[in-house]
């Protein structure tokens, strides 16, 4: 005996519909989860740039400080940005990542390697940086150079609030 299967459709809460399912779900973007990821890629995009524009030429004299932040900026802004992507093309991935333990340990790890280079890069550039940008006119690594880690503080810390929120869902809290 055949018995016909059933399809149910569960509505999406927010999406752009393409006929026979929700495919983008944007409403992620709206909510404070989404926005945390926002901020982290657009942050992590500056530091990026701020690094790549003006740490080359000084990384001979800063060390591995720049190298370090560079590495752990690049890792981390291209795991965000994956991320937001899957979580605006698919609810379900959101639904499953944001409940593992992944998100909790991505962003504490994001958090602690951008606190930690961001230290060592401004050890760096105050020790070394600062008495050539006293000396030379027209400097703008040294400035250029605090941005980014000043950037990669903020991220630092926005990284660990995140894995807070993530916490706190992967415990069931609400959360808003």
């Amino acid at each position: 005996m055949n018995v016909p299967v059933r399809r149910i459709k569960v509505p999406s809460s927010s999406g752009i519909g393409c006929g026979c399912c929700k495919c983008l779900h944007l409403g992620f973007l709206h909510s404070s989860h989404g926005m945390f990821k926002i901020i982290e890629m657009i942050l992590g995009g500056l530091c990026q740039t701020m690094l790549m524009n003006f740490g080359p030429a000084q990384a001979q004299l800063i060390g591995m400080s720049f190298y370090s932040l560079l590495s752990a900026n690049a890792a981390a802004t291209s795991g965000v940005t994956l991320l937001l992507i899957c979580y605006v093309l698919s609810e379900n991935t959101y639904n499953l990542i944001r409940t593992s333990i992944f998100e909790i340990i991505f962003n504490l790890s994001a958090a602690f390697s951008y606190l930690s280079a961001s230290t060592f890069l401004s050890i760096a550039v105050n020790l070394y940086l600062y008495p050539v940008y006293l000396v030379t006119m027209g400097f703008i690594s040294y400035p250029a150079m605090i941005a980014a880690y000043t950037i990669g503080f903020a991220l630092g810390i926005t990284h660990a609030v995140d894995a807070y929120h993530a916490y706190r869902h992967y415990k069931g809290f609400p959360t808003n």
